[in-house]
């Protein structure tokens, strides 16, 4: 199924539709509940809450989904696990395992446990399950109602152990823990697969980014991190939503914060990102921020401080070398007789 297939008048794609027209028929159509974590201590991603969602969308929107829901076993590759009773992970996993130490839609560690347990969507209140999940607790006074409708949702009808342990929900609906990623950009990944919209919030570095509060409004649309959302969805193998994600990411860098991300974990664990961020660096290495902070950066990649620092220079110099040099480039190719040769630049490389 196409995502870019929506109805003209209304936007709303048909497969939409459908599950609208289901809950019409009062049929239950979220048969799969994710786990995911919300936030972050100095060494934990912790505080899961819960997502709920359609198999059947989920497959017809990526091929990820499908081979994940084609078995009742799940890959540990997949960085997802099957919930079962009392499970450790309920506590919280460290962030080497979590894999992205500085994803910014996992939210500081600023509440307090008593806190996070009356926060709608919630897990940490069933750590001594016993044959089923129990029911939310009352949320305290104040807490909106989208937020007792997301709990009342999640966990009004008990969700009963099979006798391996594994949880599953009334009519076999699965509950199934993911250990990568974060609650927001879950949030606005599935937002996204049900109406086509995304919204990311602005790079930190470009200092245009407001504080967020946890995402329980229904009169908003969903914003996360536009780096978060790529990893996710080069990890499903969505592409529209990998581009959309790559193409914000680039309309917020400029001279200001082109070195700083350069630096980051992010820009190495991702090679479309470092090639699109030497080719601005290219376009932009004698603006004076640029010619300001660039020796910096070197020095920085001469102390062995950067994993990624030798790609950055060999790409920048082979950008140079294409843009000031190129018709002598050709030329020494020719005299060497590479008469294959293009200049076609590959990752940072030149190739014949």
């Amino acid at each position: 199924m196409s995502l870019s297939s929506s109805n003209s008048s209304t936007g709303t794609p048909p497969w939409t539709k459908e599950l609208l027209r289901k809950l019409l028929f009062a049929e239950d159509i979220n048969d799969v509940h994710f786990h995911i974590f919300a936030r972050r201590s100095k060494s934990k991603a912790l505080d899961s809450r819960v997502l709920n969602a359609n198999t059947a969308l989920l497959e017809n929107s990526s091929k990820y989904f499908a081979e994940l829901f084609s078995s009742n076993v799940i890959s540990p590759s997949t960085a997802m696990m099957n919930v079962k009773k009392n499970d450790e992970i309920f506590n919280g996993i460290d962030l080497s395992e979590y894999g992205y130490e500085s994803d910014s839609d996992l939210e500081d560690d600023t509440v307090s446990p008593s806190q996070t347990q009356m926060i709608a969507g919630s897990d940490n209140d069933n750590k001594d399950l016993d044959t089923c999940v129990p029911t939310a607790p009352t949320l305290e006074e104040g807490h909106d109602l989208f937020q007792q409708n997301v709990s009342r949702l999640s966990f009004e009808r008990p969700a009963c152990v099979q006798p391996n342990g594994v949880l599953y929900g009334p009519g076999g609906g699965r509950h199934i823990f993911v250990k990568d990623g974060a609650f927001r950009t879950w949030y606005c990944l599935l937002h996204f697969l049900y109406t086509g919209t995304a919204e990311f919030a602005p790079l930190r570095s470009s200092g245009k980014r407001e504080p967020q509060g946890f995402p329980f409004n229904a009169t908003e649309e969903p914003k996360c991190s536009a780096k978060s959302m790529y990893r996710l969805a080069a990890k499903l193998n969505i592409e529209e939503l990998r581009d959309r994600a790559i193409a914000f990411i680039r309309s917020n860098i400029d001279e200001s914060n082109l070195l700083h991300e350069l630096e980051t974990g992010f820009t190495r664990r991702h090679l479309a990102v470092l090639e699109m961020e030497l080719d601005l660096l290219s376009e932009k290495v004698a603006s004076p921020l640029i010619v300001e902070g660039l020796p910096k950066l070197m020095t920085r990649i001469a102390d062995k401080e950067l994993p990624h620092g030798a790609g950055i220079i060999v790409g920048l110099h082979m950008r140079i070398l294409q843009k000031h040099y190129s018709y002598q480039l050709l030329s020494n190719a020719s005299s060497f007789g590479m008469s294959g040769y293009s200049g076609k630049k590959t990752r940072g490389k030149y190739v014949r």
